[in-house]
């Protein structure tokens, strides 16, 4: 039995480094890979899944007219932020915790960046409606399925949210200085991230072992049952 990892993403260039540099790395996991929740439900068909990798960011419908921040505005933006002298300014004359100090200095211009880039996205259509309505719905139709999510631009207003939705994990993709680098990572990536796949499938079994989950979810018994009974002989092997 192949456990399968349904991937839903918006993005071709996810798909294809999905398919080409990571499940070459997945002996024993089959990849459904899908756009939308509702695609992934009819390529399944019958099967159900072992985990859901999700993206998170994706283009929400209710902006009607996305768009990019004028390069000009975000000239006038940045220009207001802090420096590196900011940091430095009357540092070394610090009198009481100098490296608290100098790390919240340094934080105020990377908060600066992190605000900025969440309204350009927001203004661009971008957020994480996306992942996280793919997350209810694997919740509704599959409950006693991990779901985690896989995404490259989140922040940790993101994290906060993702697990507040019950996410059962964060994996951030690899990102070079180009598609082409970022290809090489992904692949260079992918043992590990099937590790942690596997991680999370073993705590996922112990759960299921102890009867709670099939008890609150009774119609998923015989699923359960066939799903430990596989991964046992996997494990084993």
């Amino acid at each position: 039995m192949d456990f399968i990892v349904c991937f839903i993403d918006d993005s071709d260039f996810e798909h294809d480094l999905v398919r080409n540099e990571i499940a070459p790395s997945a002996p024993g996991f089959t990849f459904v890979q899908a756009y939308t929740f509702e695609e992934a439900k009819e390529v399944l068909g019958d099967r159900i899944p072992s985990l859901f990798l999700l993206d998170l960011w994706g283009q929400d419908p209710d902006v009607a007219e996305p768009q990019m921040t004028p390069r000009e505005e975000l000239d006038q933006r940045v220009a207001g932020f802090k420096t590196l002298d900011s940091i430095y300014e009357g540092l070394d004359g610090f009198e009481g915790d100098s490296t608290n100090e100098y790390l919240k200095r340094f934080f105020t211009i990377v908060d600066s960046w992190r605000n900025l880039f969440e309204e350009v996205c927001a203004r661009a259509g971008q957020n994480r409606k996306y992942g996280l309505a793919n997350l209810r719905e694997a919740r509704e139709h599959y409950p006693w399925v991990p779901a985690v999510f896989y995404t490259r631009k989140s922040l940790i207003t993101d994290a906060v949210a993702m697990f507040g939705a019950g996410g059962d994990g964060l994996f951030i993709k690899p990102t070079g200085n180009n598609d082409q680098e970022t290809r090489i990572l992904t692949r260079e990536y992918g043992p590990a991230l099937i590790g942690e796949l596997t991680a999370i499938l073993d705590r996922q079994a112990q759960e299921l072992n102890k009867g709670i989950i099939e008890a609150k979810f009774p119609t998923c018994g015989p699923a359960i049952k066939a799903f430990l009974r596989a991964w046992e002989t996997f494990r084993a092997h």
